[in-house]
């Protein structure tokens, strides 16, 4: 079941909550099996069918500077299999993709893989599941198994020839489950994972992945939904809308469930939430009431609406008991008693964690800052999600971003732009990103991406092409200006650290990790144009950090390489607090790490 109402907007309690000592607050340690950053990253080689010496060492050279936790990498289907040819283990394509997972796999560094697409198959064919399973083991039996298999890439999006159900992913993975033990994978190299979805839309409802809804009907019809909890006082509500003047929400009480008296609720005040590309709009309305005497039932009524009313949660609490209902599903409402039309609009995200299908969660998620946004959305968003994953998979299991990054700009054809990958803002933006992720409860995250796919998706942290090496471009292999910030989170944030979410001030997010090997690394991210001093408290003794600095008016210092180089060293001991300066548009880190 999804997290509690009372954790729905909460966010890691600052360790300046409670009085300094020798000793992290509880409350500062974030609940994570940390994996670490990483990246997606296109198998084939930038030049021609396979690797060439120079291409290899140079792709090798640099992410053996960044050290991912976890890399994606997707296969599409006629690189090893086709309708007329069937399997094809020996051609460049599959030996590129296999080359480059093998090469992760070797230096112990797990990988997301699956399928782009299945087109010409059947998405629920058991066939089509046989197919993956046969690669799964193939790549098993040459050394290069992937960690996590999920099937195939955001399933949930309609485009081209996908347009599925959520019944579809379900009877797709139940085969793909049954085809992994028929074929022989060892699900302790390779598990089913996923669902891989696109989830960028749940902070439309702020994070809540578990919710339900009346559909917009006019006029002539309603809706409601009836909770008899073991006592009544007060109860918090969760109801979003399309609108910043909704009225249909209306609450009633009775003490039989057959009379019912009106409840005064004060109108609450709508907080816009952020919907997807930023675009038309969602508002979250929190009803609150009190001193409620004489009733055993409450109701929530829906109006005859031109729009949705989504339901997200209700805490009912009484003398001594409380009811908190998630709403992932009608089973604590009083269904003999409700009305209307209600559907179950939970996200596939939580509905695929809780099916008992998957090994590990894994989706996808893109920051709509690019569509004006706020940058500091993102935390409260996926710290509500993470919880309700949590709470609906067993211990353990991993909460993985396989796609994240910024949603990319639109150019007036539709097509995605990705120019703002190569702008100095960039860095600032993903390690925004990635502390807010971190700070949420992810085990781990991959960007989007390290170099590029086709020419016109130049995501990476360099290009593809044959455009001046000297020169940030599209299709250069120049390193562009998130290189440094990005390689600095993913390298010294390594795999089984323990993450850390002090105390920030406004515009500031600030993250810490004391690494597996008792050294520790700070990230200060400043999005103010200010200079900023933050105060740090954690139980470090006295360390001598590295310190790097990247800001978005001046290049950075680096070596040879184009890799980060320390602009100095600091020597501090940050039990029981220590201040640290950091430049206005800045990423700032301090780390001992190696």
């Amino acid at each position: 079941m999804g997290a509690l109402l009372t954790s729905f907007l909460a966010v890691p309690t600052p360790s300046s909550a409670v009085e300094p000592s020798s000793a992290v607050a509880p409350s500062d340690v974030v609940a994570s099996d940390w994996i670490g950053f990483g990246y997606n990253q296109a198998p084939q080689p930038p030049n021609g069918t396979t690797w060439t010496a120079a291409d290899w060492n140079l792709m090798v050279s640099r992410t053996d500077y960044i050290k991912p936790g976890v890399v994606r990498v997707m296969f599409n289907l006629p690189w090893f299999w086709t309708s007329t040819g069937g399997y094809d283990f020996t051609n460049d394509a599959y030996l590129s993709a296999e080359k480059v997972i093998k090469h992760y796999v070797d230096e112990g560094i797990p990988v997301v893989s699956g399928l782009f697409g299945v087109d010409p198959l059947n998405y629920t064919d058991p066939g089509t599941a046989t197919i993956e399973a046969t690669l799964v083991k193939h790549l098993q039996v040459d050394g290069a198994a992937p960690k996590y298999w999920v099937g195939l890439n955001e399933p949930n999006v309609s485009t081209g020839p996908k347009s599925y159900s959520y019944p579809d992913w379900v009877t797709a993975t139940t085969n793909l489950t049954t085809a992994f033990t028929i074929a022989g994978v060892s699900t302790s190299k390779t598990v089913v994972s996923g669902a891989d979805t696109a989830e960028a839309g749940i902070s439309a409802y702020s994070g809540d992945l578990g919710h339900q809804t009346a559909k917009s009907c006019n006029p002539g019809c309603s809706s409601a939904l009836v909770w008899k909890p073991a006592a009544l006082k007060s109860f918090t509500a969760q109801v979003y809308a399309a609108s910043a003047t909704d009225t249909a929400v209306t609450f009633q009480t009775s003490s039989d469930g057959t009379t019912w008296k009106s409840l005064s609720v004060a109108a609450p005040t709508p907080v816009a939430t952020v919907t997807g590309q930023n675009s038309g709009g969602m508002w979250q309305y929190t009803y609150t009431a009190s001193g409620i005497a004489n009733a055993t039932y409450l109701r929530l009524s829906v109006a005859s609406s031109t729009l949705d009313h989504t339901v997200g949660g209700m805490a009912i609490a009484g003398a001594g008991s409380a009811l908190n209902d998630p709403l992932n599903d009608l089973t604590q409402t009083q269904t003999a008693l409700n009305s209307g039309s209600w559907t179950n609009s939970n996200s596939w995200w939580l509905r695929s964690a809780q099916s008992g299908l998957l090994g590990a969660s894994e989706a996808h998620f893109y920051d709509q800052e690019l569509y004006g946004a706020a940058p500091a959305y993102v935390e409260p968003v996926m710290t509500r999600a993470v919880a309700q994953l949590r709470a609906a998979t067993p211990t353990g299991t991993p909460v993985l971003l396989g796609e994240t990054g910024m949603k990319a700009a639109q150019n007036p054809d539709g097509s995605k732009n990705y120019d703002f990958a190569l702008d100095t803002t960039q860095p600032l933006r993903m390690a925004d990103l990635a502390v807010q992720e971190a700070r949420a409860g992810v085990d781990g995250a991959a960007a989007w991406c390290l170099d590029g796919y086709a020419a016109q998706t130049y995501c990476g942290m360099w290009g593809r092409g044959t455009e001046d090496p000297n020169t940030v471009s599209a299709h250069s292999t120049a390193l562009r200006p998130w290189f440094y910030t990005w390689s600095l989170l993913s390298r010294y944030l390594p795999t089984g650290s323990t993450i850390h979410a002090p105390a920030q001030p406004t515009g500031v997010r600030v993250l810490a990790a004391q690494l597996p090997t008792g050294a520790w690394t700070f990230v200060l991210v400043n999005r103010t144009a200010d200079t900023q001093t933050v105060s740090l408290n954690e139980p470090t003794g006295t360390v001598t950090l590295d310190k790097y600095v990247y800001t978005s008016t001046s290049a950075p210092t680096v070596d040879a390489n184009g890799f980060p180089t320390k602009v100095r060293t600091l020597t501090a001991d940050f039990t029981g607090g220590h201040n640290v300066t950091v430049p206005g548009n800045s990423v700032t880190v301090f780390t001992n790490g190696s």
